[in-house]
């Protein structure tokens, strides 16, 4: 029984420490830019993706001009 609930503290504490791990991973994602803007075709790619967002069309980026 002690076993048990030895290995039970030692899997939480494996548990707890690739939460904190995880964690650190979605602070570290959260602060990149979604492109990276080095070059016009990605700069074109986050224009797009922009205005998807705010659901125009690329369809309608002539009529936008």
């Amino acid at each position: 029984m002690n076993d048990r609930l030895n290995l039970a503290i030692a899997e939480n504490i494996e548990i707890k420490a690739r939460i904190v791990e995880l964690e650190q991973q979605v602070a570290m994602l959260s602060k990149r830019p979604e492109f990276d803007l080095s070059t016009v075709q990605v700069r074109e790619q986050a224009v797009i993706a922009r205005l998807d967002r705010m659901s125009l069309k690329a369809d309608n980026l002539n009529e936008l001009n």
